[in-house]
């Protein structure tokens, strides 16, 4: 009987836990001192309390230990480029309404200016103040005020990106053409070989593929970018013929580069036009 008892204490034990675990999983919570943020688990009305960001007394600019956890958030936020956020301020109930209400608003405002500034997508963000309106402890005391004066990251929905067009990089004359090319996250990108040789792209030493050339026929190589960042590439042989391509969260136009194929048509006489258009027009 006594093992019996003991047997069902611990089943009810385990069963009493259980839900516990389960509601831990996949959570969405505001980050511990000197933790990162985490979005995983996060939904539509969730907000999380960034407890690491602060300002200057009475003041919106950022103390320089905001500005490392905030690239933390934005590393988080361009790994997520769909989710799109209101960075909210809140002052404790020191000094007037309408001073309360613009300091936080500032605060806001700043908070998205830095996370803007290191590549976050600015249509990711909505600064919003709220002043003293809405408390979480007791302005009555010091430590009620020093935990009411925070910025908060609130989830208010999820940003339709526009389809990232596929775009071209023509090789003639042993260069590329655009060298430089900027293209939004997710965009295919096709290299065109109109060189009477083959030319071995590589990107930062890392090798792609070869493009195999029948003199004037336009053979290619295309990869997609699904990362923000700047890829250096070069044909591993003729070092002429190299460029970057910068991906961005979002851009505001690209560049079309068009290049009719002649019959008989020679390196040396090689043309090709460029026009910027804007974005998802």
């Amino acid at each position: 009987m006594k093992n019996a008892r003991i047997g069902i204490a611990l089943t009810l034990a385990i069963l009493a836990m259980s839900p516990l675990v389960s509601a831990e999983e996949g959570a969405c919570k505001s980050p511990a001192p000197g933790m990162p943020l985490e979005l995983d688990g996060c939904k539509a009305g969730d907000s999380l309390i960034l407890r690491e960001v602060h300002f200057d007394n009475d003041s919106a600019k950022l103390r320089p230990e905001s500005k490392i956890f905030l690239d933390q958030v934005a590393r988080e936020l361009k790994q997520n480029p769909t989710i799109k956020v209101a960075i909210e301020g809140h002052t404790d109930n020191n000094a007037s309404y309408d001073y309360n209400m613009n300091l936080s608003q500032n605060r806001a405002n700043a908070a998205r200016f830095y996370l803007v500034s290191v590549g976050v997508n600015p249509d990711q963000l909505e600064p919003k103040g709220y002043g003293f309106t809405q408390p979480i402890a007791d302005n009555a005391t010091a430590d009620g005020r020093a935990l009411n004066r925070r910025v908060e990251l609130e989830l208010v929905g999820t940003l339709v990106l526009a389809p990232a067009k596929p775009t071209k990089v023509y090789i003639s004359t042993f260069h590329a053409k655009p060298q430089q090319l900027e293209v939004p996250v997710g965009t295919e990108v096709t290299w065109v070989n109109y060189d009477e040789i083959s030319h071995d792209i590589s990107f930062d030493g890392v090798m792609g593929s070869r493009i195999w050339t029948s003199p004037w026929l336009g053979n290619s190589y295309s990869l997609k970018f699904d990362q923000a960042g700047t890829y250096n590439y070069r044909c591993s042989v003729h070092k002429d013929v190299n460029g970057k391509i910068v991906v961005k969260p979002s851009v505001t136009e690209y560049v079309t580069t068009e290049s009719p194929a002649y019959g008989g048509q020679t390196t040396s006489s090689y043309k090709a036009t460029q026009t910027r258009v804007p974005y998802g027009g």
